[in-house]
Parts: structure tokens; C-alpha cells; sequence
């Protein structure tokens, strides 16, 4: 006869930006949030650690910067458009 495994509680407290975005991805994936923890969890234990490399983010505040700035003038109409990706090298390099 199977023994039912004891069920545990946790909270976590995040930031709701975070939690609704990924909320969402795990919803197009058919999982609810309890599922993919379960998931994360069971992970760990197989990999006897974090089931991913930790890394420092990908951008600088500089980059980040150019990329709102960015952003913002193509929200604005004010952005530069082209054709093809030779037309913005071009463009880019003054040929």
C-alpha cells in the first residue's frame, strides 16, 4: 500500500511584477505556480543544487539605458526605420 508523502507549506513574498509575468509563462506552459516549485524543487534535489548557473545580468546601466531610450523614440514615431538590415549597417557605418 502507497504511503501519502506529508504535505508542507510555503510563502514567498516577491515582487507582483515578477509573479504575474511569470504566472503567465508558466500558464502557456499548462502549469500552475505549485506545479512549477514542485518542479524547481525536485530539480535541486537531482542536481544537488541550483538546477541553472547563476549569473550576473546580461546588460550594464548603460545598455540599459540606450535600449529605454530606444524604446522610447519608436513609441514616440521618433525612431529611425529600414528596409533591410544592409540599408541600417549602411546607415550605421556612413557608406
Amino acid at each position: 500500500m502507497e504511503t501519502k508523502a506529508k504535505k508542507s507549506l510555503i510563502q514567498v513574498r516577491m515582487d507582483e511584477t515578477v509573479k504575474t509575468q511569470a504566472v503567465e509563462v508558466l500558464n502557456s506552459l499548462g502549469m500552475d505556480t505549485s506545479t512549477a516549485i514542485n518542479v524547481f524543487f525536485r530539480q535541486v534535489i537531482a542536481e544537488n543544487g541550483l538546477p541553472f548557473q547563476p549569473k550576473k545580468a546580461l546588460f550594464n546601466n548603460e545598455t540599459l539605458a540606450a535600449i529605454k531610450k530606444s524604446d522610447e523614440e519608436v513609441k514616440n514615431g521618433k525612431g529611425k526605420r529600414y528596409t533591410t538590415v544592409d540599408d541600417l549597417f549602411e546607415d550605421a557605418l556612413g557608406n
